[in-house]
């Protein structure tokens, strides 16, 4: 038959009895190592997160975008990412992307003027509204795909039609595109950037040609 007994460590009845009568408890010497490691209860560690007094957070690049990023992609990663020289190093990879060409210079090139009047119809909806916010692959339109199309928009622009049709296609365009990237057609057609920190001179330094020379 299994010797009863308390459990190693455990407070007696006289110890407990101590312990009610003084009001500041007893005397740590009146206690065994093991009776004040019961009082003193577990070890509490705080979580590594909290010793640092931070949370570790990821910084994103090229290799966590899609295999072929759109141009929204691609400039909200350059956006977020620090430093002049990291924002330049994430354009060169995609200064053979003819898209990405095509919207710098159409924002930053002087060289290119843009045909089209400003503004919009009344009551005129940019975007395809049956798209989902953020869903780029559900899209039926997408920059990458219409950016030619800036050839009827501009000045000297191979591709020729009367200004109504080229009207017309500007805002089928805007139309048809996901919310985002017909947005953006729409600001560097005004000769704009939506994202601040890149600019034409981070631009150039990755190798885009966006000046007379």
């Amino acid at each position: 038959m299994a010797k009863r007994g308390r459990p190693k460590g455990s407070l007696n009845k006289k110890t407990l009895k101590k312990l009610d009568q003084s009001s500041n408890g007893i005397k740590e010497t009146d206690l065994s190592t093991t009776q004040k490691k019961v009082l003193d209860g577990p070890d509490i560690v705080a979580p590594q997160s909290e010793t640092k007094g931070k949370i570790e957070v990821k910084t994103r690049t090229v290799a966590d975008l899609p295999r072929t990023p759109s141009i929204i992609e691609i400039l909200t990663l350059v956006e977020e990412t620090e430093g002049d020289d990291a924002k330049v190093d994430i354009l060169k990879q995609f200064t053979d992307r003819n898209d990405v060409k095509y919207a710098f210079k159409a924002a930053f090139d002087s060289r290119v003027v843009f045909t089209l009047p400003d503004g919009l119809p009344d009551g005129f909806v940019v975007g395809d509204a049956d798209t989902p916010e953020g869903a780029m692959d559900m899209a039926p339109e997408r920059f990458i795909r219409v950016y030619k199309r800036m050839q009827y928009w501009v000045e000297g622009g191979r591709a020729q039609a009367k200004q109504s049709k080229k009207e017309e296609i500007f805002l089928d365009t805007l139309r048809s595109l996901e919310k985002s990237e017909a947005e953006f057609l729409l600001a560097i057609k005004n000769k704009t950037m939506p994202y601040k920190s890149v600019t034409k001179e981070i631009c150039e330094k990755a190798g885009f040609d966006l000046s007379p020379k």
